[in-house]
């Protein structure tokens, strides 16, 4: 059975672009899957905690636990029951949101998720990885690519994630363009899932 694996990270529950663009995917995507299901990790509405030094630290030592590891653990599991995976991600102060950012420092782990024992090798080489980005400016970058891809695409790749598709939603801080601009994203979402 697929399952998608939608992750969250807008600090708007309502009026947010992504979480739009979001909903959109993952309604094309059942109408293609309509077997398969889907989970849904908000890093915003329940708050992803940032690493302490006690929870980096019982990630390479058993003898050590904290409630952070246990959510860690919950957070690669359902990576690991995922197929694919959904990620919108709006820009803030040119970056990514800090919750998201939270949430890949709980599931980066060594033997987890990757391993260096011959170099850097990503566990999760067989998912497919979608990112819906979204930014007030227009922010490409020559080659074509925005900074919150380039930053997500170096996570995934870590991971071992290679096989990505991309819908940015640029310049939605200009309102008389807006509406013409999700429209595009959304037609460009339907015909790659259908």
């Amino acid at each position: 059975m697929n399952t998608l694996l939608r992750i969250d990270s807008s600090l708007r529950i309502k009026d947010s672009y992504s979480r739009r663009m979001g909903d959109y995917f993952v309604k094309q995507w059942i109408l293609k899957h309509p077997e398969g299901s889907v989970i849904e990790r908000d890093t915003a509405r329940k708050m992803t905690p940032h690493l302490t030094q006690q929870t980096f630290d019982a990630f390479s030592n058993e003898n050590l636990y904290t409630e952070d590891l246990l959510l860690s653990d919950k957070l690669i599991d359902e990576l690991y029951k995922s197929c694919e995976i959904l990620i919108t991600c709006p820009m803030y102060n040119y970056g990514i949101p800090s919750s998201l950012k939270a949430y890949f420092d709980l599931v980066i782990r060594t033997k987890k998720t990757f391993t260096y024992d011959h170099g850097i090798k990503g566990l999760l080489s067989d998912k497919k990885a979608h990112i819906i980005s979204v930014m007030g400016g227009v922010h490409s970058l020559p080659g074509g690519m925005n900074p919150l891809e380039i930053h997500l695409t170096s996570i995934l790749n870590h991971l071992g994630i290679t096989d990505i598709s991309y819908f940015p939603l640029e310049g939605t801080a200009t309102s008389d363009q807006i509406l013409k601009k999700t429209e595009l994203i959304e037609a460009s979402i339907f015909k790659y899932l259908n």
